[in-house]
Formats: structure tokens, C-alpha cells, sequence
């Protein structure tokens, strides 16, 4: 059985220490302050460094731009030159077009490679959801599946995977089109604080509270309700918090869920510029997905 490696964009927010773990590779995505300087995530610049410019400048609303088919491209030949076949994982394809340029890249690539195999899976997540279907996959192939077994395995998982967050305010939303102008200052004004999910590729809206406390509760909200309507057994599933600028108050969520629902979180992941040049600097949240051997 050929060897084969994984490949994700970066919208699945893992660590560089994951990622070096997990044995994977990782192509960032492009962020510009301006509408011609793009910097790689994590190679020019750093994601804690990311927040802090957000938070020392309000008013400047930073884009993204995916990873082009040039960048996987690249990364193809360098596992094909390794002997291996590939596995390549993007974020959702309803958030962005990170798909189309691995696509792209893939048939380039057949092109010129006819004996290679290069796999391209739309997640249907972002974020931290994204990061647990990526561990889910590396954890299929520790176990000895065939590329063909996890191929099966994860468009399974993936259905499963869920993500409740919640964000400071409407601006950042609001500028990147994601809301209505109206919506945003109303909600500014009155400082509420959105419940928003990613399932099944979208980012939808769970409704709002009046304060950020009673969003959180939200999220613990919803969980619950999931857990109650499917009889979900929590030790069938991969639960990770997704933090932005604040790891304490990512703990302090981690630590408000072990209260509730009795079960300790060992994953964090802190959300990276993919998603937070739409939230700003405090998405805070949960991330669950089923683990693909549960019964």
C-alpha cells in the first residue's frame, strides 16, 4: 500500500507544534492590510501578532486571500518527489475559494503526472472543526487505512462536525459583507453579541444575546441540545475551544464546560487570520466532530 501525505490550507488553525506532530503540511492563506501587500499566515507573520494589530487599530479591517494553485502545486511535487500519493483537505467551499485553487492545481498536476494519485476534500468546515476532521484523518492513516478507508471515513465524519462560536460586535462582520449595514450599527448600538455556527459548509446564524457572558451560555446552550435530541455520548466525539486573542478566556470557557457537561477539554486551538478578519480580534468558541472508529 502507497504511502500518502496530508496536506491542508491553513484555515484549519492548528499550531505549528500540531502541525509538526501530526507529521503534516500545512499552505497558508494571504492577509493584506492594504489592496497590494499580502503576507503569508505564520510565515510573515505571526498569529498572536495578527490580534494585536487588530486591537491597537480598530478601524483598519484587514482581507484574506487564499493560497493560490501555484502554492499547492508546489506542495504536490515535493510529496510526489517523496514517493507518496496525497491527500489534500481545504476549508469549506461556501467560505471560500481555496477548493477551486487546489482543484486547479490537482488537474494541472495530473497533467504532467498521470501515475500520480492526488485526493483534494472539501471539509465542509473552518476553523477549528476544520483543524479536528485534519486530526481525525491523520489518526485514520496512524491506524493503518488505506487512503481509499479514510477517503470513506472522513465524508463521513465530516457531517458531524460542528462549530458555536461567538464574536465582540457586528463591525467586523458587517465590513466584510457577511451581515447588512443596518444590522451591524443596530447591533453595535446596542451591544449585542452574536451566536453563530458552522455546519455543513455555512456559517448560520444561532441568534443573539445582550452580553458576551450570556452568549457563551448560548453556546453551551445549543450543545446541549444537540447532545440531548441525538443522545450524543461525549467520548465519541473530538472537542476542541477555539480562542482569539484571549488563551485565558479560551480556558475559562474550557473550564465553565467541564462544570457543566463533566468532561475535561484538552484541545485548544487559538482561530487564526482566516476567519478572524471576519470576527475580530475575540471569537471564542467550541468545535466537536464524531471520531470515525465510535460505535
Amino acid at each position: 500500500m502507497k504511502d500518502f501525505e496530508i496536506i491542508s490550507d491553513g484555515a484549519c488553525d492548528l499550531a505549528d507544534e500540531t502541525i509538526s506532530k501530526l507529521g503534516i503540511r500545512v499552505i497558508p492563506f494571504y492577509v493584506a492590510y492594504d489592496e497590494q501587500n499580502y503576507l503569508r499566515e505564520k510565515v510573515d507573520f505571526g498569529v498572536q501578532e495578527f490580534y494585536q494589530k487588530l486591537v491597537d487599530n480598530p478601524g483598519v479591517f484587514p482581507k484574506t486571500s487564499m493560497p493560490t494553485a501555484e502554492d499547492y502545486l508546489q506542495e504536490f511535487q515535493r510529496a510526489y518527489e517523496a514517493g507518496h500519493d496525497i491527500l489534500c483537505i481545504t476549508i469549506s467551499k461556501k467560505f471560500s475559494g481555496s477548493l477551486n485553487s487546489a482543484l486547479m492545481a490537482r488537474d494541472m498536476f495530473l497533467d504532467e503526472h498521470s501515475d500520480a494519485r492526488v485526493e483534494v476534500l472539501d471539509s465542509t468546515m473552518l476553523s477549528c472543526s476544520q483543524g479536528l476532521l485534519v486530526r481525525e484523518i491523520v489518526r485514520m492513516k496512524e491506524n493503518g487505512l488505506s487512503l481509499d478507508e479514510v477517503l470513506h471515513y472522513a465524508n463521513e465524519i465530516k457531517e458531524t462536525g460542528r462549530c458555536y462560536f461567538t464574536i465582540n460586535g457586528l463591525s467586523y462582520l458587517q465590513h466584510g459583507g457577511r451581515i447588512g449595514k443596518l444590522t451591524s450599527i443596530v447591533g453595535n448600538i446596542f451591544k449585542v453579541a452574536p451566536l453563530i455556527i458552522a455546519k455543513e459548509g455555512e456559517i448560520q446564524s444561532g441568534g443573539i444575546a445582550l452580553s458576551r457572558k450570556r452568549a457563551i451560555m448560548k453556546i453551551f446552550d445549543k450543545f446541549m441540545a444537540i447532545i440531548q435530541k441525538y443522545k450524543l455520548n461525549l467520548d465519541n466525539y473530538l472537542i476542541e475551544v477555539g480562542y482569539g486573542y484571549s488563551f485565558e478566556e479560551g480556558q475559562e470557557l474550557a473550564n465553565k464546560f467541564e462544570e457543566i457537561f463533566h468532561k475535561k477539554i484538552e484541545l485548544f486551538d487559538q482561530i487564526g487570520a482566516t476567519i478572524s478578519v471576519h470576527t475580530g480580534p475575540y471569537p471564542i468558541g467550541i468545535a466537536f466532530i464524531r471520531k470515525y472508529d465510535a460505535k
